[in-house]
């Protein structure tokens, strides 16, 4: 190993971590932006980019200090991984105009969990389907947000 690798992991975790910050800055700044509704209570629909926002700060910060620790080079990517996590994340975009969250975000979950090495299908299905189910619920019912229902609402 030479000093070049390490610099040039090191180089790689500061940029993330630029990034990670500049996206993080530009939520709390964009959803302190966003104008209140009269007919909102304690929270309105400016917490969750401020607060994702703040995550994306606070991680960032972790990323830098973490870059200076770094002695070995960066572990190579797992290709396969990769390009399944990039397709799953495309069959979501497709599949949640057609039919909705609920299949897609089923879709989604499951996509990633074999992506991440997952060798369970059934049982991931099973979970996919009730995590995507429960987002439902807390956007509708929590948030008062209704997520796309697709394509599939016309036909039933």
């Amino acid at each position: 190993m030479t000093t070049t690798d390490t610099t040039t992991g090191r180089g790689a975790d500061r940029l993330l971590a630029g990034i990670v910050l500049l996206l993080g800055g530009f939520l709390v700044v964009g959803g302190l932006r966003l104008p209140l509704p009269l007919n909102v209570g304690y929270l309105g629909p400016q917490w969750f980019p401020i607060a994702v926002g703040a995550l994306l700060v606070v991680l960032s910060g972790a990323l830098l200090r973490g870059a200076g620790r770094r002695a070995e080079p960066p572990e190579r990517t797992d290709l396969r991984a990769f390009l399944l996590v990039v397709a799953t994340l495309a069959a979501h975009l497709v599949l949640l105009v057609l039919l909705g969250w609920i299949p897609a975000g089923t879709a989604l979950f499951w996509g990633i969990a074999r992506a991440l090495g997952s060798g369970r299908a059934l049982f991931d299905l099973g979970v996919a389907a009730v995590f995507a189910c429960a987002v439902q619920f807390a956007f509708t019912a929590g948030l008062g947000v209704a997520l796309p229902v697709g394509l599939l609402a016309e036909v039933l």
